[in-house]
């Protein structure tokens, strides 16, 4: 039986793991997580996973540190190493690349952007979480906010398909709100147009038109609630 490939996510910020995780759920991936440099480091001479994503500002161990242990012992050195940083922190950019790192991934973290990292350095096909039929009503702008689209189609942690004849720019960012069956208040977060669907060019036939929609600060305890609304209802993938 093949060997499973392993990655190692590591940071001390829950939200950060846990949508990270969310993008790698598979029967074929040993998903290894650390919340601290100490941890991550013991982790990788243990479990010496293929690819290390590694948070700056971790506790015990700072991920600059981790980083430059990791490249300095011949027996980890191959371990890939991405450091996970602010965006627009150049001080910190100087910091990661002078500890050795393979790899740079900016926080807010583009889901397409990290799932690109781990194809680079894993021999698995990935996807970007399991999506479920659901449908909600999603608005987005200032109040009063407009509906978005006719309804959502599916649904994860990280984001939402939408049925619209009429999608917005790719990358266009805006405020979004939406309310789950079942669940006590609205889930509202940043959000941007990862992808679109054209009616005249789709990119996916068996989809209607439309386009998915990326969660950019999706709070631990909305997502948190899209995954106890997925799970209690035992929805199914859709595509």
């Amino acid at each position: 039986m093949p060997q499973k490939m392993k990655i190692l996510l590591a940071d001390d910020v829950e939200l950060f793991l846990e949508m990270e995780r969310n993008f790698l759920q598979r029967a074929d991936l040993d998903l290894l997580i650390a919340k601290d440099g100490r941890h991550a480091l013991e982790m990788i001479r243990t479990h010496r996973p293929q690819v290390a994503f590694l948070g700056l500002t971790m506790p015990g161990l700072s991920g600059e540190e981790c980083c430059r242990a990791i490249k300095a012992d011949p027996e980890l050195a191959e371990t890939a190493v991405v450091m996970v940083v602010p965006a627009g922190r150049p001080e910190q950019v100087k910091l990661v690349r002078a500890a050795g790192c393979d790899e740079i991934l900016f926080k807010p973290i583009k889901h397409d952007e990290f799932l690109a990292m781990v194809r680079r350095y894993l021999t698995v096909e990935v996807r970007a979480g399991q999506r479920i039929r659901a449908e909600v009503r999603v608005y987005y702008g200032p109040s009063p906010q407009k509906q978005l689209s006719e309804f959502s189609v599916d649904m994860s942690t990280g984001g939402l398909y939408l049925k619209t004849d009429f999608p917005l720019p790719l990358n266009e960012n805006l405020t979004i709100r939406f309310s789950l069956p079942d669940h006590k208040g609205i889930v509202s977060c940043q959000a941007r147009v990862a992808w679109v669907n054209a009616k005249d060019d789709p990119r996916k036939p068996d989809l209607p038109a439309g386009m998915g929609i990326q969660f950019v600060d999706l709070s631990l305890q909305d997502m948190k609630s899209i995954r106890r609304f997925l799970e209690y209802n035992e929805l199914e993938p859709s595509w």
